[in-house]
């Protein structure tokens, strides 16, 4: 491999390319070298990666995608499954240029192409299968040494409104998660619209205490970002003037820069459009060399995190031309589109409607030339809190199709993966590079095309609730170890435990030290550590020891509980042949129970021991703690079972008027599907269902975010506990574990609950092709 500086023949630029003054493609371009010195074809698909905001160092963007997904990539190419365990397939790395300014990496992916119809059942190929060839290059748009940053009197001065502002669409988005999916589930099973697991007098006592705690975890959440706000408003633009003072500069300089580093870049884009332009930049030019790279015949695909969502989505509604440069597909993660919007000239309040415009750049163009937009936003990530819209309503309408597919007609926008990184507030936002069956996975498979082998419907589905089932279960394993560090350590006879404990190891230690000073005086390293206890009868911790011990106690619970999670998601997602989704439910649901069980043991005893309960008699006292043991027991059986069946998000299918499915979207169901082809071509996608079907009048009213549901349209099509049992899933975890052990699992005659099904069940259909077909 070398970098050429003249252009490859048959790569100039397309006809039409809308280009800017100053920002000509780029000449350089990477050839593929041969013995005879002849020039290898183009690129089969070139990505282009755009960080967000904050510092990225050069490479940084593109090792943090580039890694994961080559990774990914090599698993998929090799999976047995469909014969990839053969000879002559995986990804070869070509290049791996990581200094200078055009960062590079470029690869080669070998794999079996695919032998029947797109999602048919996989077990295993038949015959030798035929080799499928990608050539990927993957760049990186690094616009933050683009633009002199602002100056921190600027950004501080600038960082109060857009705090506020930051902080009401967080809210509103712990809002729509923590009480209105819970609301909404209350009054679905109020309506007997759903079938469940247990009778409508035990669902809704259930629901009615999950929408209170969780009603109650989100008022001290809202209090607390509230408190923080009205705490930073004064401070914030008394920083920079505070760093006068050497005293302050000398403590606090470094995080200040740190700070401004990141707002720095979002106050830069929205009040300085010259500077903002030259991120955008960066973007184009990166895009032009992409196009370079795949000729006329490849694919450019955009993926763009945070702030670089917004640089990126700008730069290609707004003065490229999408089609022009082969981009077919835009995927943005944690995206700022909505709260950063577009940059602003003063005197300038021009409304920046980013669907519209995508629209009207897909509106004349073929399928195969449409820009696909694929958003992914974590469901706790404050910054791109939520689907992307035009608007506050269509935004509320988009979230709620999400959650809830059977009762909704969607505004048109981009296709929405409602993905679980962290499940975490504060840690979704920078980690979709780590979320491998949700974000790295599916963007793998677009990476390699339509040659490769989808795995069919409730594979896929069993494998995505897996995932989200384990993540959730890390956060609530976090949240009671943050309960049981907070309470235990200021338990009575834990305290006094602890205070012993504490005073021998110092008694020890200062015993040592006696040894080793002979005749001069001894440290006083029981009077250092003094600070820790409190003298008196019975000794116990300190307010101070209290603090350390639950810091202690709480990093325990969650390293134990980082390494049980680090376990249990590798050995569902890079096993070849994993557990049954069944027993590995239930075995994951152990550590949960456990964390479950301390927290509410903790609560328990700290209830019965702080207070006097001595004005009471033994009576009242029982009956008390009694109804208290019940609440927590209840509370405790919401916890464990949340992760499993509390709502999960679905893809929410991109459209536009007329209805457009993007490619290689999530598949409507076939009674959907056929619907919808019966719709005329004039009907818009607002008042249109998810089954298709034309929504009746006034229905649009119910699509409040705080409105009742009043009718379902059409019901959910895929269950975890159906796919499960669909015969797909069966066949294939069977062919699976035949070729890891085929004399432990031998070929036999498929006897799952799915062959029990009704055959006219609509949300169960046979999957697609023949059996043994990949």
């Amino acid at each position: 491999m070398r970098i050429s500086t003249e252009a490859a023949p048959g790569t100039e630029a397309a006809p039409g390319t809308e280009t800017a003054p100053g920002t000509e493609a780029p000449a350089e371009v990477v050839e593929a070298e041969t013995a005879g010195g002849a020039l290898a074809a183009p690129f089969d698909v070139a990505l282009v990666v755009v960080h967000g905001m904050g510092d990225a160092y050069t490479s940084q963007i593109l090792l943090e995608w580039a890694e994961p997904l080559l990774g990914r990539l090599e698993w998929l190419a090799r999976d047995p499954l469909i014969g990839g365990n053969r000879e002559g397939f995986g990804v070869v790395i070509d290049e791996s240029t990581l200094a200078g300014e055009t960062p590079v990496v470029t690869a080669t992916v070998t794999f079996p192409k695919r032998q029947g119809e797109q999602g048919a059942r996989r077990t295993g190929p038949i015959g030798e299968p035929e080799k499928a060839t990608r050539r990927i290059a993957i760049v990186e748009a690094r616009w933050e040494d683009a633009f002199v940053p602002l100056d921190r009197r600027t950004v501080f001065k600038w960082a109060v409104p857009f705090m506020w502002r930051a902080f009401g669409r967080m809210l509103r988005l712990f809002a729509y998660t923590l009480v209105l999916v819970h609301w909404y589930v209350l009054l679905r099973h109020l309506r007997g619209e759903t079938k469940t697991l247990l009778p409508k007098w035990l669902n809704i006592p259930i629901d009615l205490v999950r929408l209170a705690a969780s009603t109650l975890l989100f008022a001290v959440i809202w209090v607390f970002i509230v408190a923080l706000g009205l705490v930073l408003t004064p401070i914030l633009p008394l920083l920079s003037p505070l760093l006068i003072f050497p005293w302050f500069a000398n403590v606090a300089k470094a995080t200040l820069d740190t700070i401004v580093e990141s707002i720095g870049d979002a106050a830069t884009w929205r009040e300085r459009p010259v500077r903002a332009s030259a991120m955008r930049m960066v973007v184009r030019d990166a895009v032009t060399r992409a196009k370079r790279l795949v000729g006329d015949s490849g694919e450019v695909h955009v993926l763009a995190h945070s702030q670089g969502a917004a640089v990126a989505t700008y730069a290609l509604l707004e003065e490229l031309t999408p089609n022009a440069y082969n981009v077919r597909r835009l995927t943005t993660v944690g995206a700022a589109v909505v709260l950063l919007g577009a940059d602003t000239w003063p005197g300038r309040n021009t409304p920046y409607r980013p669907i519209e415009r995508w629209i009207a750049l897909n509106a004349d163009l073929p399928d195969e030339k449409r820009l696909v937009w694929q958003n992914y936003w974590a469901t706790w990530d404050p910054f791109s809190a939520g689907p992307i819209a035009d608007g506050s309503k269509t935004l509320q309408r988009r979230w709620r199709a999400s959650y809830f597919p059977e009762i909704a007609s969607t505004p048109d926008g981009p296709e929405e993966h409602a993905v679980h990184n962290t499940s975490q507030p504060f840690l979704d936002h920078s980690l979709y590079f780590d979320n491998v069956t949700e974000v790295i996975e599916p963007t793998a498979l677009n990476l390699l095309g339509d040659d490769y082998p989808r795995p069919p419907k409730a594979v896929a589905y069993v494998e995505s609730r897996l995932a989200v089932i384990a993540k959730k279960s890390l956060a609530a394993n976090v949240l009671a170890a943050v309960v049981i560090a907070a309470i235990v350590p200021g338990l009575p006879p834990v305290s006094e435990f602890l205070a012993g404990v504490l005073r021998d190891i110092s008694a020890f230690f200062s015993g040592v030290f006696d040894l080793f000073n002979g005749s001069a005086p001894a440290p006083g390293f029981e009077e250092s550590v003094g600070w820790l206890r409190r003298d008196s009868e019975p000794e116990s911790l300190s307010i101070w020891g209290w603090i350390v011990a639950a810091v202690l106690i709480l990093a325990a619970l969650i390293w134990v509980n980082q390494l049980l999670h680090r376990f249990i998601l590798r050995s569902r997602v890079w096993k070849r042949c994993p557990m049954d989704a069944r027993r590995w439910l239930a075995y994951t649901m152990i550590p949960r129970s456990v964390y479950a069980l301390l927290a509410s043991a903790a609560v328990f005893f700290g209830i019965m021991l702080w207070p006097d309960w001595s004005g009471n008699t033994e009576t009242d006292t029982a009956w008390a703690l009694t109804w208290i043991a019940i609440a927590l027991v209840l509370l405790t059986a919401i916890a464990v079972f949340q992760p499993r069946f509390a709502p999960a998000p679905v893809v929410l299918r991109g459209t536009m008027p007329p209805k457009f499915v993007e490619p290689q979207a999530a598949a409507a169901p076939p009674a959907a599907a056929a619907a919808n082809a019966t719709l005329p071509v004039d009907v818009p996608a607002s008042e249109q269902t998810t089954a298709g079907t034309r929504a009746p009048a006034g229905f649009a009213a119910n699509l409040a975010i705080n409105a009742p549901v009043r009718e379902a349209t059409a019901r959910e099509q895929m269950t975890l506990g159906k796919a499960m049992d669909a015969e797909d899933y069966t066949l294939e975890r069977d062919a699976r574990r035949r070729i890891v052990s085929p004399e432990r699992w031998p070929t036999r005659p498929s006897t799952g609950r799915a062959n029990r099904r009704r055959p006219s069940d609509p949300s169960m259909p046979a999957a697609p092709g023949a059996t043994g077909t990949v």
